[in-house]
C-alpha cells in the first residue's frame, strides 16, 4: 500500500489536522502542504524496533538527568500552519496529561523510521519542515532487508541539517547529536527482533 493525499481548494490547516479523529484502521494521517498524507500502519518489524530505540532513547534522558523531556510515539506535532506530522519517534518536553499534539517549539528531536510509502517525506519533505521550524536535532532509520538498519543522525547548523554520524551494523557508536549523548548499537536492537541480529555484541 502507497501514500495517498487529498486536498482543500485553500488547503487545510494544522488547527483543522490536529481536530481530526484517530484513524480506526490505525492509517497514519500528517499534514503537508496544506493537503492531508495518508499512510498505512507501519510493517511490526518496523514498530518494534521504534519501540526499542524509543525505549533506548528515553532511559538515556532518566539516566542523564533530563526529566523535563521524554521520548515518545504517535504524538502529533504542530509543525507550521498547513504542515502537521506524526513523527515516529519525538522527544518533546513533557507535555500536559492528555495532550495529543504538541507544538513544534517543544520538540527537540524527530526520527522518521523510512518504509517504502514515506521515502520522499522522510528523506526530503520532513527535514527541510523540521528544519524550518527550528528542531535541532533529525535521525532518519534506514531499514534493509535482513539486518539491523542504518540510523543518520543530523544536528541543525544555521538553520541547515548537518549529518553528524551515520550508525550501521557492526559500527555502534556515541551520538552527540541529540540532546544527551546517546550510545547506540543497532545491532543489539535488531536481536530482539523475530531473534534475528547479533545477541553477543
Amino acid at each position: 500500500m502507497t501514500s495517498a493525499t487529498w486536498r482543500h481548494p485553500d488547503r487545510y490547516t494544522v488547527d483543522e489536522w490536529a481536530d481530526l479523529d484517530p484513524d480506526p484502521n490505525g492509517l497514519r494521517v500528517e499534514l503537508i502542504d496544506g493537503a492531508f498524507s495518508v499512510t498505512p500502519a507501519p510493517a511490526v518489524a518496523h514498530q518494534r524496533f521504534g519501540d526499542r530505540l524509543c525505549n533506548l532513547i528515553d532511559e538515556t534522558l532518566w539516566q542523564q538527568g533530563r526529566r523535563e523531556l521524554c521520548a515518545v510515539t504517535g504524538i502529533g506535532v504542530r509543525v507550521a500552519p498547513t504542515f502537521g506530522f506524526v513523527p515516529d519517534i519525538a522527544v518533546i518536553r513533557n507535555p500536559p496529561d492528555g495532550a495529543v499534539a504538541v507544538p513544534v517549539s517543544d520538540l527537540v528531536l524527530a526520527v522518521e523510521i523510512v518504509s517504502p510509502s514515506t521515502r520522499k517525506q522522510d528523506r526530503m519533505v520532513k527535514p527541510a519542515a523540521y528544519a524550518d521550524a527550528g528542531v535541532p536535532y533529525y535521525w532518519r532509520v534506514e531499514p534493509e532487508k535482513g539486518q539491523p538498519p542504518t540510523v543518520v543522525c543530523f544536528e541543525l547548523v544555521d538553520g541547515t541539517y548537518v549529518e553528524r554520524v551515520a550508525v550501521g551494523p557492526g559500527e555502534p557508536a556515541t551520538i552527540a547529536a541529540a540532546p544527551v549523548p546517546i550510545t547506540l548499537d543497532v545491532d543489539k536492537l535488531y536481536a530482539r527482533l523475530f531473534g534475528k541480529g547479533k545477541p553477543g555484541r
